[in-house]
């Protein structure tokens, strides 16, 4: 009765290193730009009496408000903020609050007469999402 043996095979790093780029090597030839932008993490806030949504405009570094009605949404303004608003929540106040990740800030817009913004608070690195609590909702935590 002949014995099984079991053959093992080193591979030289080279060939390991080919076997492992090979698949990047057949892939289709990409564009030349591309876009590096953050992901969203809560691109859409909602007016309390729903008559309003709220979305970021990560690469345009914008607030865009829309009227809600019953055909739809329709654009009434667009507010630049900091660099790459990740975040959007609505205060109690009635204040939109931005969170750009970017710009390692907070972007405080008034919606009273034209929407501007009105405060910009820097908050430390890369802030993510913002909400609202404590008594009333009239605290902010932000997490960095």
């Amino acid at each position: 009765m002949r014995s099984s043996r079991c053959i093992r095979r080193s591979w030289s790093t080279p060939a390991l290193a080919v076997l492992l780029w090979l698949p990047l090597l057949s892939a289709p030839a990409s564009a030349d730009y591309v876009l590096f932008e953050s992901g969203p993490v809560r691109p859409l806030a909602l007016s309390s009496d729903g008559l309003e949504l709220y979305a970021t405009n990560i690469p345009d570094g914008e607030l865009e408000i829309f009227d809600v009605t019953e055909s739809g949404l329709v654009k009434t303004a667009s507010v630049q903020v900091g660099l790459e608003p990740v975040a959007v929540a609505v205060a109690s106040d009635g204040n939109v609050w931005v969170v750009n990740h970017l710009s390692d800030s907070v972007s405080i817009v008034s919606l009273t007469g034209t929407p501007k913004v009105v405060r910009t608070l820097l908050v430390g690195d890369e802030p993510r999402d913002i909400v609202f609590g404590g008594t009333g909702g009239n605290r902010a935590f932000i997490t960095t």
